[in-house]
């Protein structure tokens, strides 16, 4: 069997998301959400970092409100000036487009990494062991080589795969959930 390089892997992860639709979908989306809100990380996080997810990933707006109704501070990913920053939503934060096309809260402040208590990383494919497949900027790399709190992906039963190829500065995620299920 050839092994994909990380580039087509992207290429193939990304049809496969866009591809899987559904009441499916929409059931094991609800079934990682409910697994993530039962975790210990979750219910002690005071302040929570999260995506604001494109129309093809796992839709993290019901995490979103999840934690604002637990009392939970929400931050989401800024890229400015090719670095990855978190900022504080609220309810009233305003949105505009970001350079990587992605919604980007305006006006906002930067938290500083060490007061954020769980990060629920984004990626395009992982494995049980937690190696992870991003989008290929290197951002979410690059900010938990120095993150010591306790990181989680949900990945959707498309994004699940047997092995990834890794580099050096790729970083694993501690925690996995998916559903054995599907």
């Amino acid at each position: 069997m050839v092994q994909l390089n990380k580039k087509d892997w992207r290429v193939k992860q990304k049809k496969s998301l866009k591809s899987y639709q559904g009441v499916n979908r929409s059931q094991e989306e609800r079934a990682l959400r409910q697994l993530l809100l039962q975790m210990a990380s979750w219910k002690t996080a005071k302040r929570v970092a999260l995506t604001l997810s494109l129309p093809f990933e796992l839709d993290t707006q019901p995490l979103i409100k999840a934690a604002w109704q637990a009392n939970k501070q929400v931050v989401v990913p800024q890229i400015k000036n090719q670095q990855m920053a978190f900022v504080e939503i609220t309810p009233q934060t305003s949105y505009q487009v970001g350079p990587l096309g992605i919604l980007e809260p305006c006006d906002v402040s930067i938290v500083q990494s060490e007061t954020i208590d769980l990060v629920i990383t984004p990626g395009l494919a992982f494995t049980k062991t937690g190696k992870r497949l991003g989008f290929g900027a290197g951002y979410y790399d690059r900010f938990l080589v120095n993150y010591a709190g306790p990181t989680v992906a949900l990945a959707l039963s498309c994004q699940i795969v047997p092995d990834l190829p890794q580099d050096k500065y790729d970083q694993r995620i501690m925690t996995i959930l998916f559903n054995d299920h599907c």
